[in-house]
């Protein structure tokens, strides 16, 4: 694993050799996958890098990518198993795999020996975070899978891997940028002079009053990270200004809001429809 992120700039003007070091790992024991895109540098971002290598997986003969499959580790319950990569060891730590009662712990055993004898590869999943809610609940769907659905949901879990795994070692273009909508549905227009702020974990990271569109503005350009956002938002004094008296304002003095950046190269747009009692929201364009 790598300790300092490199840059694109610095990835792009690697020699060959040095760039299979870097980015070779991404993916799982599959090198050769690193070594097809190589030629296509400079790439502008890790969206398209990482886009570049997943066409290379998506386009190999279905025989070469269950081969591909069976590289990866099981999920493995316990003590993590000899000979494991040090990105797969870092993910299966970062779940509860390691404290499962025994019987979650032998309905786990049970699910992977079936899914494999089943696919003949082992169960993959992004796990880094996950719960074992999360886990058991995918294995059990995917388990009444076809094989060829199977090989492409596989697939996907593979680029969500690779593409953490990326994230983990080269810099991401400054391009990404958050935003917030706000619409007072009670008075059919824009909720102008809400105050707010955006928090990553513990901490705020900007601070806003939404202007006489409902809108914050863009907020963290360029500085987005992987990872959960929450906005939160004084409804209480909006709510105050409009001339809402407190019975009526009480019932969201606040609203939070949360949601996770992906791809910090990408603009997240968020709207939110509000009212006294209730809100709505969802990614917006």
């Amino acid at each position: 694993m790598m300790n300092a992120l490199l840059s694109l700039n610095a990835l792009n003007a690697m020699p060959e050799e040095a760039f299979l070091a870097a980015v070779g790992p991404v993916y799982e024991r599959a090198d050769w996958v690193a070594a097809a895109v190589a030629p296509q540098r400079p790439f502008a971002s890790l969206t398209a890098l990482h886009g570049a290598m997943h066409a290379v997986m998506a386009s190999r003969p279905s025989a070469e990518v269950v081969q591909f499959l069976r590289g990866h580790p099981e999920l493995s319950p316990g003590a993590l198993p000899a000979g494991l990569t040090a990105h797969s060891s870092e993910e299966q730590r970062s779940t509860s795999l390691g404290t499962l009662d025994a019987d979650t712990e032998t309905r786990l055993v049970a699910a992977n020996a079936a899914f494999s004898a089943r696919f003949g590869f082992p169960f993959i999943l992004a796990v880094r975070n996950a719960s074992i809610a999360t886990i058991l609940a995918a294995i059990n769907r995917r388990l009444g899978s076809s094989p060829e659905a199977e090989r492409i949901e596989a697939l996907r879990e593979v680029q969500a891997i690779s593409w953490m795994r990326l994230l983990g070692r080269v810099s991401p273009a400054a391009t990404g940028v958050v935003s917030l909508h706000v619409l007072d549905t009670v008075r059919a227009g824009p909720a102008v002079g809400l105050p707010g702020a955006l928090w990553f974990g513990d901490d705020r990271v900007a601070s806003f009053t939404t202007d006489d569109k409902g809108r914050s503005g863009r907020l963290l350009d360029g500085q987005l990270r992987f990872g959960s956002y929450e906005w939160r938002l004084d409804t209480a004094a909006y709510f105050a200004a409009t001339g809402l008296p407190t019975w009526d304002r009480s019932f969201l003095p606040s609203v939070q809001t949360r949601f996770t950046v992906w791809n910090p190269e990408e603009h997240y747009h968020v709207p939110v429809l509000l009212t006294p009692g209730s809100f709505v929201t969802y990614r917006g364009t």
